[in-house]
């Protein structure tokens, strides 16, 4: 039990670190709490929960940006929250098996956003400026970019690998071309979508909680070093480090959950 805690810990403060520079935390303290015996749709949950207070203080920092986009929050939360509890409760209703052999496809596809970020960014931001040259974002955007912003939320409330940046994109799509609002938005979103998350599995099916306590101060206590560092560390290296941390996933959870049951 002491080793599982000391596990989880480590890799906590190694996705608060890496979180503050280049994010990608998910693939270090997820890995963490399965490593450690908490079920695979558990685990999701309780990272989820684990990693809170480092969005909450992000959201916090940026709250004067956030106060200056207050009229479109409303109708963002709606959105978000509403995206979000779906995810959730999918996640707890396809239970632990499910999500295992959901598991390997749903690494791969966080590692590859996180791999080809900045040329999502890029392509998000050129359609952006084309459909939004001289207005101001409103408060909902289109009917279609609201509704990807929903399923945005649905995947974070269901996994959350990755979601940060298909938030940023949403919120290009939706008009916001200052990276600081759009940052400040992606943070207070977060937090909505780990509180529906804390929400449904508290209700339904409960937290890991002694895991997901050492998940939460070895996140902040990472993120706070991270921080300090920021400027020092060669991010491309980083970035390299949670690549390869992803693709040794995808292997390991693909034998795991596929290709042993079937050799079984």
């Amino acid at each position: 039990m002491f080793l599982d805690f000391l596990l989880i810990a480590v890799a906590a403060l190694a996705a608060g670190f890496v979180n503050a520079i280049a994010g990608g935390g998910t693939f270090f303290s997820f890995p963490a709490f399965v490593a450690a015996g908490v079920p695979p749709a558990l685990a999701s949950a309780s990272n989820n929960v684990g990693l809170w207070p480092g969005n909450g203080m992000a959201a916090f920092a940026y709250r004067r940006e956030l106060w200056a986009v207050r009229a479109h929050l409303p109708f963002l939360s709606f959105v978000t929250l509403a995206g979000s509890t779906a995810g959730a409760a999918l996640l707890y209703w396809i239970g632990n098996d499910g999500f295992a052999r959901l598991l390997p496809a749903l690494v791969v596809f966080a590692t590859a956003l996180f791999a080809y970020a900045e040329q999502i960014r890029g392509w998000v931001l050129r359609i952006a400026q084309r459909q939004t040259s001289g207005a101001e974002p409103r408060a909902g955007g289109s009917l279609a970019s609201a509704l990807g912003l929903g399923i945005v939320a649905v995947y974070g409330g269901f996994f959350g690998g990755g979601v940060n940046l298909m938030v940023l994109a949403s919120l290009s799509l939706m008009g916001y071309r200052d990276i600081q609002q759009s940052n400040a938005i992606k943070n207070y979103l977060a937090v909505l979508i780990i509180a529906s998350v804390f929400a449904v599995f508290i209700v339904q099916g409960g937290i890991a909680w002694g895991q997901t306590l050492v998940c939460a101060v070895g996140a902040m206590t990472g993120g706070f070093v991270g921080a300090s560092v920021a400027k020092k560390m060669p991010v491309g290296w980083l970035r390299g480090m949670v690549i390869f941390v992803g693709i040794a996933l995808t292997v390991i959870y693909t034998w795991q959950y596929w290709i042993k049951p079937a050799l079984a």
